[in-house]
């Protein structure tokens, strides 16, 4: 990268590079692209996973902040872009605005300013003996995923798999208790719909049920129905009240 006044770069740089830039600028860039890029953070960028996000084409909704500024400008612009698609663009007293902004909000809300604080397992839950954090793609029947699981589904090819209990219909067969347990199923990817899972527990895999378990059956079901076809955002009751 040139200094001020010894120009050893492409042709078509006449000025030195910020102090921050970190572009290998090549003579052959084409206009649009003959930009100072920063790595004035971890990989050059801040990445924020949105988790209020509802979850779009099997991953999480990000957001991301970087910084640039063309070789022919004399003002940097911060690019805070979501999922790739939609891009504000700030210019540094316009972000330092904003910043001052939210931590004003998150100073009179009394919130946490360590993000890490709002991550938090979910109390008394685990997934293959690890503890359980909350669904990163915020399905409201999910029971969780184990921070390994949300980790890899990061890397392509390594889709989540949400499960989450609907209700649990118990039955007995002379003095053998089981139960039929229902709960929604999908894998991010193969099986975008969710479905319901019934898997018979105890009872030699069969049973036998009575009136009573039967109408609880049908109540379990329908509420796995309305789940599937509802699919709201937010916090819904997972198992049915089947007293």
């Amino acid at each position: 990268m040139p200094t001020e006044g010894v120009v050893d770069g492409p042709f078509w740089q006449k000025t030195a590079c910020p102090p921050w830039c970190t572009s290998r600028h090549q003579a052959d860039d084409a206009y649009a692209d003959r930009v100072h890029h920063a790595d004035l953070l971890p990989d050059g960028k801040a990445v924020i996973d949105l988790v209020l996000e509802q979850a779009t084409e099997g991953r999480p909704e990000q957001l991301e902040v970087t910084v640039a500024r063309h070789y022919r400008s004399t003002t940097a612009v911060i690019h805070v872009i979501k999922s790739e698609q939609t891009e504000l663009q700030l210019t540094p007293s316009e972000a330092r605005t904003l910043a001052a902004h939210l931590r004003q909000l998150l100073r009179t809300a009394s919130l946490p300013a360590d993000p890490s604080r709002l991550w938090k397992p979910l109390d008394g839950v685990t997934v293959g003996g690890q503890p359980a954090f909350p669904c990163p793609h915020r399905r409201p029947w999910c029971r969780g995923h184990s921070k390994s699981e949300i980790v890899e589904s990061r890397q392509p090819g390594n889709p989540l798999m949400h499960s989450g209990s609907v209700a649990s219909v118990p039955f007995t067969i002379g003095n053998s208790p089981g139960s039929i347990d229902i709960s929604l199923d999908t894998i991010d990817g193969h099986q975008p719909q969710p479905f319901a899972y019934l898997q018979v527990v105890g009872g030699d895999g069969g049973g036998e049920l009575d009136v009573t378990a039967i109408d609880h059956t049908i109540a379990a079901l329908q509420l796995a129905k309305k789940l599937i076809l509802d699919n709201p955002v937010g916090s819904v009751k997972l198992t049915a009240d089947l007293g």
